[in-house]
C-alpha cells in the first residue's frame, strides 16, 4: 500500500475518525458561539448561609461548621420548582442562623434571619423581596447528618423551616414577575405547615397571627388576592425606569392605598408587617422623589400603617 493510500482515508476506520473529529470541532464551535449565554441550571437559589454560634459557650464548633455547610448545600443544591433558570437568573438570598441556646446534646434553640432581593429590569437597582426574622426555631442536628426533605413526609423542624422559607422566597419572586405566579410555591408552604403542625414545634401553631402558619394562610387565602395583585403591580412599576434610569415610582402610592384598605378589613394581618419589614425603607426612598401631593398622601397612609416607624417616615414630611 502506498503512503497516499494509507493516509487518504479510503478505509472505514479513517472515515469514522474524520467524522468524529469533525463533530468535535463543530461542537466546540457551537459552544463558543453560544458561550456568551450562561448555561441553564436546575437550581433556583443562590444563598449565602451563615451559622453564628457565639452565644453558645463550650459547644463543639465543628458541629456548627458542618451545619453551615449542610444548610448551604441543602438550599443551593436542590431543585425546588420546575423552572429552568440561567445561572445569572438565580435568586440571591441569605440565611443567617443564630444559635441562641444548646438545649441538650444535638438540640438547639435559634433565630433565623432570611433576606432576598431581585434586580429591577433595565436598571442597576436591586429591590428587597423578603426581610424576616424568625425567632421560634428549635431543631435537632448531629454533625455531618444529611439534610433530607420530602414535602409529604416531614422529618425535622430544621429542614421544614428552611424549605418553607425557600418556597416563600421563590413565591414572592414569581409573584413579582407574573400575576399569581408564585401560587404553587405558596401551596407547598401550606403543605409543609400542615405536616409540621402535627409535631407541635414552635412557630407552626395555628392560633398565632404572626408565625409561619399565619404567613402561609394569608398567601393562600383568596381574600388577600388584592395584596398579591399589588405586589405584582408594585414591581412591574419598578421595572419601568424613569428617564434617568431610576426605578419607576408610579405604582408606589397606589400600593400604599391597597395596604390601607387591607388594614381596614384585617388590622392584624401578617402581610402588612411582612411588607413593611421588607419594603418600607425602599418606599421612603422612592417616595422622596415624587411630587408634594403624592408624598403627603403616602405619608399620612403609611403613618397609620406603621406608626412605630415614624422616624423613618419623617423624611416624607
Amino acid at each position: 500500500m502506498s503512503r497516499r493510500e494509507k493516509y487518504s482515508g479510503s478505509g472505514n476506520g479513517s472515515v469514522s475518525t474524520y467524522a468524529f473529529v469533525r463533530h468535535i470541532c463543530l461542537a466546540i464551535l457551537l459552544f463558543v458561539l453560544v458561550g456568551i449565554s450562561p448555561p441553564l441550571s436546575g437550581q433556583e437559589l443562590n444563598a449565602a448561609v451563615k451559622v453564628n454560634s457565639s452565644m453558645v459557650q463550650g459547644a463543639d464548633r465543628q458541629v456548627f461548621s458542618a451545619l453551615e455547610e449542610a444548610v448551604r448545600t441543602f438550599i443551593n443544591g436542590r431543585r425546588w420548582t420546575d423552572n429552568q433558570l440561567r445561572m445569572n437568573e438565580r435568586i440571591n438570598c441569605s440565611f443567617t442562623l443564630v444559635i441562641t441556646e444548646a438545649l441538650s446534646a444535638g438540640s438547639f434553640k435559634s433565630e433565623l434571619y432570611v433576606q432576598s432581593h431581585r434586580p429591577v429590569q433595565h436598571s442597576t437597582y436591586i429591590t428587597p423581596m423578603l426581610n424576616v426574622l424568625d425567632t421560634e426555631l428549635e431543631f435537632d442536628y448531629t454533625a455531618h447528618q444529611p439534610m433530607q426533605f420530602d414535602l409529604n413526609f416531614i422529618q425535622g423542624n430544621l429542614t421544614a423551616t428552611i424549605a418553607y422559607y425557600a418556597y416563600l422566597i421563590l413565591g414572592l419572586d414569581l409573584d413579582s414577575r407574573s400575576l399569581l405566579g408564585g401560587t404553587s410555591c405558596f401551596r407547598n408552604m401550606e403543605l409543609i405547615a400542615t405536616n409540621a403542625q402535627s409535631y407541635g414545634w414552635k412557630g407552626w401553631e395555628r392560633r398565632s397571627n404572626r408565625n409561619r402558619s399565619a404567613i402561609t394562610a394569608a398567601f393562600n387565602d383568596g381574600a388577600f388576592a388584592a395584596y398579591r395583585q399589588m405586589w405584582f403591580d408594585y414591581h412591574q412599576g419598578l421595572d419601568v425606569p424613569s428617564a434617568g434610569g431610576e426605578p419607576g415610582t408610579e405604582k408606589i402610592v397606589p400600593s400604599v392605598l391597597v395596604l390601607s384598605a387591607l388594614q381596614a378589613k384585617r388590622p392584624t394581618n401578617v402581610l402588612i408587617k411582612l411588607f413593611g419589614d421588607t419594603k418600607l425603607e425602599e418606599m421612603v426612598n422612592l417616595l422622596s422623589k415624587v411630587d408634594a401631593t403624592q408624598k403627603k398622601q403616602a405619608y399620612e397612609a403609611l403613618m397609620k400603617l406603621y406608626p412605630v416607624r415614624n422616624t423613618e417616615l419623617g423624611r416624607l414630611r
